[in-house]
């Protein structure tokens, strides 16, 4: 790690503070997935696929509205949530209605050409919708998001730029995004100024292990670093699994540590509570040896960040950006 990437990182640990409520709550409406990325460690998951049950979503919701309503709350986990169909819809609709004002999904594009689907995103309540592609040429693509066509799910995001602009909606903001990796790095270029031209904003981000307990190697990241910083990730998000384990961060998707569960508490209760004692704390006075095992082995607090390019095209919406944005 050369001192540029370490100084970006120490910028970053300068930033964080104590929150008293998550500001970002990753909720697993589904475990499930239709697709097998090389970069993605789903396809090897050992935990039970399910879907989150109404009853401790509408929970979730109702505690986050009552208590912060503006929490940026991503519906989706380790999972493809448009699988959940018109069910998917009918939750953010309630939670739209519940009075959150934040809310972001994330999916892989497969699916997104059914029925009316198009349009429920639209006007589902989100502020924002990223479409995880990773690759501009047919090659390139289906190498990395397996399962995926990329003629017919780029043509399907087209659609929906194209759509959205005819419905002459500010939100929510389309956001095409890039992680980079050996196999598409050099189709960045390509990828930003194809999406740019069909006004969608462009997200650039690093690739994750997903706490190195898979077999995906992130190339980016050094795995052999003495040099260490508290993870943004492990000390701003409440990362919820599909049968309501708080875990340790967004990357751990087997569960590594386990806070609670919102069944039995609320995230408030959990957060400030073992979350708090055994990750948070411990992460921000840099006592290592203290830190969950699952963190001791993971190098993907170096991934945190991405770059955001604004289109020129249609500017930037407020709030089209994360809590994080600029760390």
């Amino acid at each position: 790690m050369d001192q540029a990437e370490k100084d970006r990182l120490l910028k970053i640990e300068t930033k964080l503070v104590n929150w008293d409520y998550p500001p970002q709550v990753i909720i697993e409406t589904t475990s499930y997935c239709n697709m097998k990325c090389i970069h993605c460690n789903h396809r090897i998951m050992k935990r039970p696929r399910q879907h989150m049950s109404d009853e401790l979503y509408k929970k979730i919701i109702d505690e986050i509205a009552d208590v912060k309503p503006d929490t940026e709350v991503w519906p989706t986990f380790y999972g493809e949530a448009l699988i959940l169909g018109e069910k998917l819809f009918e939750r953010l609709r309630y939670a739209r209605d519940r009075g959150l004002t934040n809310q972001v999904l994330n999916s892989n594009g497969r699916l997104l050409d059914r029925k009316d689907w198009i349009d429920q995103i639209l006007t589902s309540g989100l502020k924002r919708f990223l479409l995880s592609l990773d690759g501009f040429t047919t090659e390139t693509f289906e190498k990395i998001r397996v399962g995926g066509k990329r003629d017919r799910i780029y043509a399907a995001v087209e659609k929906l730029l194209k759509r959205k602009k005819e419905l002459g909606l500010d939100y929510p903001v389309i956001q095409c995004q890039f992680s980079v990796m050996k196999e598409n790095e050099h189709e960045v270029g390509r990828f930003r100024e194809y999406w740019e031209e069909r006004n969608a904003e462009v997200k650039v981000r690093n690739m994750l292990s997903w706490t190195n307990s898979g077999d995906v190697v992130a190339s980016n990241l050094d795995y052999n670093t003495d040099f260490r910083t508290a993870c943004a990730w492990a000390n701003s998000t409440a990362a919820i699994h599909a049968n309501g384990n708080l875990v340790t961060c967004a990357a751990d998707y087997e569960g590594g540590f386990i806070a609670g569960n919102v069944e039995d508490q609320t995230i408030g209760e959990i957060w400030n509570g073992p979350h708090y004692e055994k990750v948070r704390k411990v992460h921000r006075e840099h006592r290592w040896h203290e830190i969950p095992g699952i963190c001791k082995k993971c190098p993907d607090w170096q991934a945190v960040g991405a770059v955001y390019h604004e289109n020129k095209r249609v500017g930037v919406k407020e709030g089209a950006r994360p809590f994080w944005d600029g760390l």
